[in-house]
């Protein structure tokens, strides 16, 4: 199964994607991950065309095809892929279109979170990760080291008020239309909302699983 999860930074959708990956038994491609392995990597061609991440814009088009093209083909996502951060415009979804139409297979469930921007704000400004195992927390819940890693806890350099709602706004922009686009397609379209910060990951996967069990699309 070939699912597209959107939502503004900080909607949840990695969170989602990793318990997705595990109920499902499908790889999570996570667009996040794969810049910031890339900006550890000075020397990585592309290392410089993703600087435009730490002014909280968005990466183009050719240069995010170019990160995630070449995995459609690589045997472990021959079964399905968890898209997370990708597409983000309508030119990346029909990129992506193309390139499952030419290996004979086509995105079967769009899930779109929607989150508002005085969530996101707790949640980004509050939010703290593991510089060894990635795993992500919140200042809220009083831990300042990781209990696996025992590594102090980081904040990222962009999760700061003034990234978070240039970052918000340029979404709302560039990405949002890939509503519009995804309704008018045959794909399922299942839409999530978190207006409250205090609605957990496990709310939102319950409602997510429940919704694809309706579309028949998991047992």
């Amino acid at each position: 199964m070939y699912i597209v999860l959107l939502g503004p930074p900080g909607s949840g959708k990695g969170t989602q994607g990793q318990m997705l990956s595990t109920k499902l038994n499908i790889p999570h491609l996570s667009t996040g991950d794969l810049f910031r392995e890339i900006l550890d990597n000075p020397k990585h061609e592309l290392y410089e065309s993703l600087q435009v991440i730490k002014e909280g814009k968005l990466v183009s088009d050719d240069v995010v095809n170019k990160v995630v093209g070449g995995s459609l083909r690589d045997p472990r996502f021959e079964d399905g892929i968890i898209f997370d951060g990708y597409p983000r415009t309508i030119a990346q979804a029909q990129a992506l279109d193309q390139e499952l139409e030419s290996i004979g297979k086509a995105v079967d469930v769009v899930i779109d979170i929607h989150v508002t921007k005085e969530v996101l704000l707790g949640r980004l400004l509050g939010r703290r990760s593991c510089p060894n195992c990635k795993r992500i927390f919140h200042v809220s819940q009083g831990i300042s080291e990781c209990p696996d890693c025992q590594i102090t806890l980081i904040q990222r350099p962009d999760d700061n008020e003034e990234t978070i709602l240039e970052r918000f706004d340029e979404y709302q922009t560039k990405t949002a239309p890939l509503q519009e686009y995804y309704r008018q397609s045959r794909t399922n379209y299942i839409v999530i909302k978190v207006f409250e910060s205090s609605r957990t990951a496990d709310s939102v996967q319950q409602e997510v699983w429940d919704r694809l069990y309706g579309l028949g699309l998991v047992k």
